[in-house]
């Protein structure tokens, strides 16, 4: 027995003295078990018996099957080239004598597919069969276009890859809202074939009134586009830009500098990217009209959202926006004068006396007769205020001579918003028209990263539209716009940072620069998200298990990654703390909205209540320094400051407050008997406390005394 003490001693003192070894060792441990589990392919996500994306289906192996997992209806993925300009171009609409001049933009962001980016499964002789006959088609279709061109005929719209079509329903033709995802090119909209639509220009939309980025970072960003197949950038200003003269208070405090503005347009222009501004002419006009100076123009005084167009003074304002906005963008081909969501029109006593359509073509036609006539540029607005106004008033107006929609549904089922009765009016009337998705700001306002899964739908979704509206219009549509809204509007706070949708921007730019999305463009989506070549980048996405992608990209290294993961710390916290709020405000009876009115409560049951408050104060402590850093990189100390008060201050301030309350009631030492003095904002609904007199006769009719 002594032995063994003795031995058992020895072995204590041991360790003890080598205890900091013994610490690292465990840890060393515990990291590696962690990194095993990250990165384990066989990991809870990527196993194959996980629900899949159906727009994310690629070719499943025989293990696969095995385990239970069906095999989707499609089963051959279709390589097709990946093509924004070039032969078939040259016999398109594009090609005539408007347009010559920026061929280069398209031919400096032509790409293909490489084939080893095809997913390497075991399809087997089925694979190899579809994809012959995919080439038969192809070489089947490009005969008939040498032919076309021979006989003098159009190819087709430039820009896009046009497969030959089998069956095809009349162009169209609505679903009843009942749409499908696109995985490898097949339809939405209920047609058993379709070519895999590509738009001719991929506009991605900057919406800088809210969180505008250091242009540092801008910058930055700028070839990354152009890389992963955008063709044109939509620059939105509003009080960011460097307004002079009577607007000079209309810009911000932190506006970006006229050099500034430059440099982006010549950056922009030199990696082949055509830039579109955007200047609000109509509605949307807060910036502007909630000052006094520029009041008296709203069209209903206590609103300052539209500007009243009855008013000579509304068109000089509207002038001067114009002027200063293509001062510093020469030679802009399009220019964006909004003109959506008018919600006060006719309102004033001027605008009643004439018909808000008639209002409304009114104002449009003056200002894109004063953009072309003066700077020769195309004129584009928003379509939502034209899908009710009649066709006839449309060609009277000579709308289609001047201005050129752009159609935006930001929801999944695109045809639910616009019918195929309004792309018909749409065609009467323009020639040419553009579309626009959405790849973060449209689900919600005060979201801190985007729903990837429901943006990719919207985009697939709207490929099928434009593939089967695009004969409606003789010159087809010019492109897609992926907006990117900062703000819903310019009193509402901030929703998803341009940062935190960097992996939604690279999945939905990939899809409409392909016509499809799926486990082929595998390679080149974590190539631009800078992804680590570990077990966990050789499998697909699952979107339908991790819908924002916080578990497939948090361990990447794109611009703003930082910014990414952080959000999904905040996510994590937020739900940590508010179910601990409820748990001991709301399930529990000690620490609720009335003990701590009333300073009331078991000091033992406060303490209880308050073990786990200091780890959540910690937790978001330590999340707002962390939140600060990673926001510090891109945007100024005004965007970091507005950011974190609206997303992270109000957890901190609520523990604290609670911790405050909580300490003041464990601070009590005497308590009153009851019952506690009642609310006094009760009294209005008839509860008041009773008077003693009465009270006191209570107590002598009942005849209760003592103790009960």
């Amino acid at each position: 027995m002594e032995v063994l003490r003795a031995w058992f001693g020895r072995a204590g003192v041991g360790a003890w003295r080598a205890r900091r070894q013994v610490v690292w060792g465990t840890c060393i441990l515990v990291m590696v078990g962690v990194i095993y589990l990250q990165y384990a392919p066989s990991g809870l996500l990527d196993h194959p018996s996980a629900p899949r994306h159906r727009a994310l289906n690629t070719l499943y192996s025989p293990h696969e099957h095995e385990m239970g997992q069906q095999p989707s209806e499609h089963t051959q993925v279709q390589r097709v080239k990946f093509v924004t300009g070039g032969e078939g171009s040259q016999n398109g609409p594009e090609s005539n004598g408007d347009t010559h001049v920026h061929d280069d933009v398209d031919n400096n962001n032509m790409n293909s597919i490489n084939e080893e980016a095809v997913p390497s499964d075991p399809a087997n002789q089925q694979h190899h069969l579809a994809v012959e006959g995919l080439q038969r088609r192809v070489a089947e279709h490009r005969v008939q276009e040498e032919q076309v061109a021979a006989a003098g005929g159009n190819a087709g719209e430039a820009g896009a890859v046009m497969l030959p079509q089998q069956d095809l329903a009349p162009a169209g033709v609505w679903g009843g809202g009942q749409y499908r995802y696109n995985p490898y090119g097949e339809p939405v909209y209920g047609r058993t074939d379709r070519p895999n639509y590509i738009p001719p220009h991929r506009v991605v939309h900057f919406d800088l009134k809210g969180a505008p980025p250091k242009m540092s970072a801008f910058l930055q960003l700028i070839p990354w586009l152009a890389r992963q197949g955008a063709t044109a950038v939509m620059l939105e200003y509003e009080d960011m830009f460097p307004w002079r003269g009577r607007l000079a208070q209309v810009a911000t405090k932190n506006h970006y500098s006229r050099k500034q503005i430059s440099g982006l347009v010549a950056a922009c222009r030199s990696h082949g990217l055509e830039v579109i501004p955007l200047v609000q002419t109509f509605g949307h006009l807060e910036f502007a009209l909630k000052h006094e100076r520029f009041a008296h123009l709203r069209e209903v005084p206590e609103i300052p959202q539209a500007l009243c167009p009855s008013l000579n003074e509304s068109l000089w304002l509207v002038r001067a926006l114009v002027d200063q906005t293509m001062a510093l963008h020469p030679g802009a081909r399009f220019l964006h004068i909004g003109c959506d969501e008018v919600f006060q029109l006719g309102e004033c006593e001027r605008c009643r006396l004439v018909m808000r359509e008639t209002l409304f073509l009114q104002h449009v036609k003056a200002v894109a007769r004063y953009v072309r006539q003066k700077y020769a540029a195309v004129p584009l607005i928003w379509d939502d205020m034209l899908r009710h106004v009649s066709e006839s008033a449309m060609q009277e107006a000579q709308l289609g001579q001047l201005v050129e929609p752009m159609v935006w549904v930001y929801a999944e089922d695109v045809y639910r918003f616009v019918q195929p009765s309004v792309w018909s009016k749409f065609g009467q009337v323009f020639s040419r028209v553009w579309a626009a998705s959405a790849f973060k700001g449209a689900f919600g306002e005060q979201l801190t990263v985007p729903n990837v899964r429901r943006h990719l739908d919207n985009n697939l979704n709207w490929l099928d539209v434009m593939s089967a509206e695009t004969a409606k219009f003789t010159g087809g549509f010019r492109g897609l716009v992926l907006t990117g809204w900062q703000r819903y509007d310019h009193f509402a706070v901030l929703c998803e940072l341009l940062p935190a949708a960097m992996p939604s921007l690279s999945v939905n730019l990939l899809a409409v620069s392909h016509g499809y999305f799926n486990a082929s463009v595998q390679g080149q989506l974590y190539q631009a998200l800078n992804c680590m070549q570990t077990p966990k980048y050789q499998t697909w996405l699952n979107l339908d298990a991790d819908p924002f992608l916080w578990d497939k990209f948090s361990w990447c290294f794109f611009p703003g990654a930082p910014v990414f993961k952080m959000t999904a710390r905040l996510d994590a916290t937020r739900r940590d703390v508010d179910t601990y709020l409820e748990r001991v405000t709301r399930s529990r009876a000690w620490i609720t909205d009335y003990n701590r009115r009333h300073n009331y409560s078991s000091p033992m049951r406060v303490d209880e209540d308050l073990e786990e408050l200091p780890a959540r104060l910690h937790s978001v402590t330590l999340l707002l320094k962390t939140a600060r850093e990673a926001l510090a990189e891109w945007f100024d100390d005004w965007t970091v400051g507005e950011w974190l008060e609206q997303h992270i201050w109000p957890l901190l301030n609520r523990l604290q407050t609670l911790q405050r309350e909580a300490e003041s009631m464990k601070a009590v030492k005497y308590w009153p008997a009851r019952p506690l003095p009642l609310l006094s904002e009760l009294a209005a609904f008839g509860v008041s406390e009773p008077s003693t007199v009465d009270g006191q006769g209570q107590q002598e009719g009942d005849g209760s005394s003592g103790r009960t």
